[in-house]
């Protein structure tokens, strides 16, 4: 698989995806089951058009999950869950 540029590690659109899904479910109660499908789309569309490897996608949801459950901490709020 050819990727479009030396700098895919990790996806910074799975990154976004993944802190977006996680800050809005803890925003929204009904984006808790709503948004996440919506990640993982995308996640996976970045495969699919062959721009980046799998690793490349679960290092960005790793820490797109990190960058989002840091902020949640920063800003006070409750970190179980």
């Amino acid at each position: 698989m050819r990727t479009a540029g030396r700098h895919s590690f990790p996806s910074s659109h799975a990154s976004s995806a993944v802190a977006a899904a996680l800050a809005y479910g803890a925003l929204r109660p009904v984006g808790a089951r709503l948004v996440p499908p919506l990640a993982a789309a995308m996640c996976v569309s970045r495969m699919v058009v062959g721009v980046h490897y799998p690793s490349d996608i679960a290092a960005g949801a790793a820490l797109g999950a990190f960058a989002a459950r840091a902020g949640r901490t920063w800003m006070g709020g409750p970190t179980d869950g």
